[in-house]
């Protein structure tokens, strides 16, 4: 990996002039597009003229002052120029040399710079993902380490999200826009609150995510949404207590009968899979499906009467209802019973819902074509049965929220508004050309956006009327 270190001078005062230290982990370079990306915080002046990278003599001509984000800029060394763009996002160098795979994860090099956090790190690095597997652009699988061994992890805070050493960098290839998992995991934390958060004042809802530029052995590989994982220590359940499981966390992997209590297949506890599930935590029991089976037996087989005196005993209402809300309004139909998790905090406590993987949302599915329904209502076995049984007045308590998000994040202001700012900021920032310089195929033009809020539109009226008539 090539590192460079940047001395630029910034405005100066009538007495002095201060000066900016760019470090390694600031400043990457593409050889083979001739580009530059620089990571500087929002609100750092910058001057244009000679400085020095690592001894040698560089330029930097500046082609609009007012505001670098917006504007490619030029960088000198001898001969060769460099078309030289300014990024607020983090930037991450991932240095590979034994290249990257699926399985397992390979020893890299990563660096990482954002505002005052950067650093080198020891990692491994793999592929993640099914599909995704065959797109050009790659999602990765990030473990940081505390040496090159690998014996020790090392956490970090990263795009002030939670410390960890465990992250995912993905590639959103299938996404027209680069911005429908962005917008739709990021929606979710904004909208539902874990039940137990008195108990644990730092558990998140889900994953979050942001923006970061990505060079993958010296090349530019464009624009990524680095994702927290949804773990033990994200969600903060309990860990087990000798031999008794407390906290658990299913992935739903597939679609295989339970993971959507459509049915409910055999158990054998032998096997870290069953009925679509993958069992996250804990991955050191014996008997992993000794809870879970009987509450999906429940929701599939009981009768009417005893499903609705018992289901919030095991799920917690509130988050099917506002599970169900969320993913109807991002019309979501992937994440009914796969792209999910199945969570429970404690012993005895009800189980609830988190998502993941939302790159087929808003008017798109997971391979990115453009499904223009906007006139169904997504479920599952187990909302059908909330429904129609009326459990714990739930039908009721599911049109008194829509009500209520309505006028807040589901407004239809606030979601037009953060689409529209996402794009302009993309745009602007100059992100969408830079996806477009190693990316060919990638269109950013306004079409994809006017399609996306249209969509929207006609999916909020539909649900309205749709909702009021439960």
């Amino acid at each position: 990996m090539r590192y460079y270190t940047f001395l630029l001078l910034v405005a100066c005062s009538i007495s002095s002039c201060a000066q900016v230290t760019f470090t390694p982990q600031s400043v990457a370079i593409d050889d083979s597009l001739n580009i530059a990306v620089i990571q500087i915080p929002k609100g750092t002046p910058i001057k244009d003229g000679d400085f020095q990278i690592n001894g040698l003599s560089y330029t930097l001509n500046l082609s609009s002052k007012d505001s670098v984000y917006t504007a490619s800029h030029l960088l000198k060394h001898g001969a060769t120029t460099y078309k030289t763009y300014f990024t607020s996002y983090p930037l991450i160098q991932i240095d590979a040399p034994q290249g990257i795979v699926n399985e397992p994860k390979r020893m890299a090099t990563i660096s990482y710079a954002y505002k005052d956090t950067q650093f080198t790190s020891h990692a491994g690095i793999e592929l993640r993902g099914s599909s995704s597997l065959v797109f050009p652009k790659k999602t990765y699988d990030l473990n940081f380490y505390k040496d090159s061994l690998g014996f020790e992890n090392q956490d970090y805070e990263l795009a002030g999200m939670r410390s960890d050493d465990d992250w995912i960098l993905d590639g959103l290839y299938n996404e027209p826009l680069r911005m429908r998992s962005y917008l739709s995991l990021n929606l979710w934390n904004d909208i539902y609150t874990p039940h137990y958060l008195d108990k644990e004042p730092t558990a998140k809802a889900g994953a979050t995510g942001a923006y970061a530029e990505v060079f993958v052995n010296g090349r530019y590989q464009g624009v990524f949404l680095l994702q927290e994982q949804v773990d033990r220590k994200l969600v903060q359940v309990k860990k087990n207590r000798g031999d008794t499981v407390r906290g658990e966390i299913f992935q739903g992997a597939r679609y295989l009968g339970a993971s959507s209590f459509d049915s409910i297949p055999p158990k054998k506890n032998f096997l870290a899979s069953w009925g679509g599930y993958d069992i996250k935590y804990p991955s050191d029991t014996n008997a992993p499906w000794d809870n879970v089976y009987p509450f999906t037996d429940f929701v599939v087989n009981s009768d009417d009467d005893a499903f609705a005196k018992g289901i919030s005993k095991q799920f917690v209402i509130d988050n099917a209802i506002d599970y169900f809300l969320y993913i109807n309004a991002v019309r979501a139909p992937d994440n009914l019973g796969k792209n999910l998790y199945l969570i429970r905090y404690d012993a005895g406590e009800p189980y609830f819902y988190a998502p993941w993987d939302l790159d087929g949302s808003f008017g798109t599915i997971f391979s990115g074509k453009r499904i223009k329904t906007t006139d169904d209502f997504l479920t599952n076995g187990l909302v059908r049965r909330l429904i129609k049984t009326n459990a714990d007045d739930f039908n009721a308590r599911f049109k008194a929220r829509w009500a209520t998000l309505r006028t807040k994040v589901l407004s239809e202001e606030e979601l037009l508004t953060r689409q529209r700012n996402v794009y302009e900021t993309l745009s602007s920032h100059l992100v969408f050309e830079r996806e477009q310089l190693v990316w060919k195929d990638f269109i950013s033009d306004r079409e994809g956006l006017d399609y996306m809020q249209r969509w929207t539109k006609e999916r909020l009226a539909f649900l309205d009327d749709y909702i009021s008539k439960l």
